[in-house]
């Protein structure tokens, strides 16, 4: 039967920490479509296997774009693999894998109207509604999936009832999560323990009910089992994991503690150098930022990751000259990163030259136009419009973006820097005041302490009058 393909395209990926070239995104993408392929079939596929095979010329077809002969050739694998997913599911897994959602979504409504009979639908249906945070939904859904196997009278034999089981499991234990059952999380976990203990998915969630039980050690013994059984370049290590884990708990002394410890024992791994470097720069401690980022280009040579972090560094503490080259250099390289071309005007605004000046209202301009719904494009536009003294315009451009709600702390800094440019100083002081001692990496905070002191002295340092 012929189903409706996907509009393709390879998502815009991030970067990591040595990453820098398109072949190697491409190869991080099949990876990834190749194991959610896998994912879907019941049972182990050997290493070697003619089905190993097959299965990699259907994501090389897929991801070379050829996507009528990646069809056939999962149409051809269903008449000679008994187990094999319908394959519209297989489509779908494959355009969820690179970002391609509408037509994910699309393919699973095909598959659940042709194959009302099939599970793995439905758990489908309720992985998709789980990324939306959709936890009723998704129990829904495991509920329906449920049903459909006990209906099934045999139609599956031993091998796919183990599958089925692991996936019911799997979105059991992300509902239970999902809602902070963890007692029931841990259940469910146990249950995959018994059908799968080595599956990456139950390795993570065991650490994962270990970390929140608070058994620290157990849960980085999961993750480093689940280490031993990763390759390629996706995965973090069972200490970077750990950490993060650790920092979304607001427990970022531990978290710094685990990556410094880490980052010693092991200085030749860019990961965790990479992960030390960004906790550090979040923790505004530039000195050891730059220290990891030198051990990450020991390591890894001049990449986009390590100009990054020297480039905001810089900028975070005034160093504009210096900001200013690491991210022409990443503008040059990179010239659809609209984040790169932003931090770049940003950095020339404050340079004393005329025609650098100009560079950067042109630049600002431009992306502002291309991005004009991107509150920190056109915020951007407006700072880099102040600092070379036109005034008039950048109130016209920042009066939309003053009406915008839960603006961030680099845009709420602009706007004060507004309020303090028309002369409403007192106003600017309370809110600078706040936003001077807020968490985490800013990149305006010289400027931000630079303000709130000339404001001071203005005021001749009496207080803000009471309303």
């Amino acid at each position: 039967m012929s189903v409706a393909l996907p509009q393709f395209c390879l998502s815009q990926t991030t970067q990591d920490a040595g990453s820098s070239s398109p072949s190697r995104d491409e190869s991080k993408a099949s990876g990834g479509v190749l194991n959610e392929l896998t994912q879907m079939v019941p049972g182990d596929i050997e290493s070697g296997s003619q089905l190993e095979a097959s299965l990699k010329e259907v994501v090389k077809l897929f991801t070379s774009r050829n996507l009528k002969e990646a069809q056939s050739a999962l149409e051809r694998l269903n008449l000679t693999e008994a187990r094999m997913p319908p394959t519209e599911l297989m489509l779908a897994a494959m355009a969820y894998a690179v970002g391609d959602n509408n037509s994910g979504k699309r393919l699973l409504e095909a598959a659940a109207i042709s194959h009302t009979d099939y599970p793995d639908i439905y758990f489908s249906f309720a992985r998709l509604a789980l990324g939306q945070n959709r936890i009723t939904d998704a129990d829904a859904l495991a509920a329906k999936a449920l049903v459909t196997i006990q209906s099934s009278a045999g139609a599956f034999d031993a091998i796919q009832m183990e599958h089925f089981k692991r996936r019911y499991y799997d979105i059991l234990y992300q509902v239970a999560k999902g809602r902070g059952k963890m007692d029931d999380a841990k259940a469910a976990v146990a249950e995959l323990d018994k059908i799968a203990p080595d599956a990456p998915q139950t390795l993570l969630a065991s650490a994962e009910i270990a970390f929140e039980f608070d058994d620290l050690d157990k849960a980085l013994g999961f993750l480093r089992k689940l280490d031993q059984n990763q390759t390629g370049d996706s995965f973090r290590s069972a200490e970077v994991t750990l950490a993060s884990w650790l920092q979304r708990k607001g427990k970022t002394e531990e978290a710094g503690a685990l990556l410094k410890q880490t980052a010693r024992e092991r200085r030749r791994d860019g990961k965790v150098q990479f992960a030390l470097a960004q906790w550090s720069i979040n923790q505004e401690d530039f000195p050891a930022t730059l220290s990891a980022v030198k051990a990450l280009e020991d390591i890894n040579g001049d990449t986009n990751a390590s100009r990054e972090l020297r480039g905001k560094a810089a900028f975070a503490q005034g160093a504009y000259s210096m900001a200013e080259n690491q991210f022409k250099r990443l503008t040059a390289d990179n010239p659809v990163n609209f984040d790169y071309a932003n931090l770049y005007a940003l950095s020339l605004a404050h340079s004393p030259k005329k025609e650098k000046q100009d560079l950067a209202v042109n630049l600002a301009r431009q992306i502002a136009q291309a991005k004009s719904n991107n509150v920190i494009a056109v915020s951007s536009l407006g700072y880099v419009l102040m600092k070379t003294g036109q005034l008039d315009a950048a109130k016209s451009i920042l009066g939309s973006v003053a009406q915008q709600p839960n603006l961030n702390v680099e845009v709420t800094f602009i706007m004060c820097y507004l309020l303090s440019e028309t002369g409403q100083k007192e106003k600017a002081q309370t809110i600078l005041s706040k936003i001077v001692e807020a968490k985490g990496l800013f990149l305006f905070r010289t400027e931000a302490k630079k303000l709130l002191k000339m404001n001071a002295q203005s005021s001749g340092g009496l207080p803000t009058p009471s309303p």
